[in-house]
């Protein structure tokens, strides 16, 4: 676990001041202060950088009990294997259930992110892949549970059940499911088809929203690539 207080003091020892860090790792002083006060943590590039100006190993500002070096200091770490995914803001969320949230206005909150394996992640283009927050059960049996926090690719392409995140509906509802296309219509189908039956959308519904100026009716956001879960505690 990232520990605030270590950074705190490794930085006083080192006589810099939070906007002076800030300065040398090219984030906000407040970025610093959510840090140190463990309201933000930072991802591994910046783990890296903060380990490598403030002489210690990413492993002592994990929690190590003692001050270590060598392999575990941040140079050794193969930042070329993985990325840092943002997490969308806490008040959005994925409904996998019957959907809700308009996208409209969302914003990552680069202060939180989840670090993933590029070879995971799946193709990285013009669209940059970011991570949010799952809620509901429908999809459950598909390896997305509720509170899980998916990471997602718009760069994917997209087959016939594969689990997407689609925006939905006149609402912009957003809903996590497995997308089947046909002729005439697409599917959206949960894992759990008895309590959530399939969301079915016709072409020429999506084609007559289009011309009423509703071109959001119906999006795939992108192809779920990992499922992040924390585990739950025992009843």
């Amino acid at each position: 676990m990232f520990s605030g207080k270590r950074l705190s003091e490794l930085r006083v020892k080192r006589g810099l001041t939070q906007l002076e860090l800030a300065e040398k790792l090219g984030v906000s002083f407040h970025t610093i202060l959510r840090w140190e006060k463990e309201r933000r943590f930072p991802d591994v590039f910046h783990l890296s950088i903060l380990a490598d100006v403030l002489e210690t190993s990413v492993a002592y500002l994990m929690g190590e009990k003692k001050n270590g070096s060598g392999k575990y200091y941040a140079r050794d770490i193969d930042k070329e294997a993985v990325i840092a995914v943002p997490l969308l803001d806490s008040s959005f969320v994925a409904c996998a259930g019957w959907g809700f949230g308009d996208m409209e206005g969302i914003e990552p909150d680069f202060c939180a992110t989840l670090i993933v394996g590029k070879d995971d992640i799946g193709r990285i283009g013009g669209k940059c892949p970011y991570a949010i927050k799952v809620e509901g059960d429908s999809m459950q049996e598909a390896g997305i549970p509720d509170g899980a926090r998916i990471s997602v690719n718009p760069e994917e392409p997209i087959y016939n059940g594969d689990a997407v995140l689609v925006k939905w509906g006149r609402r912009g509802d957003l809903a996590v499911k497995w997308y089947y296309e046909y002729n005439d219509r697409v599917e959206l189908r949960s894992s759990n088809p008895a309590k959530y039956p399939p969301i079915i959308i016709t072409k020429e519904e999506i084609e007559q929203e289009a011309e009423a100026g509703n071109i959001d009716f119906f999006r795939i956001c992108g192809k779920v690539m990992v499922v992040s879960v924390i585990p739950k505690r025992g009843i």
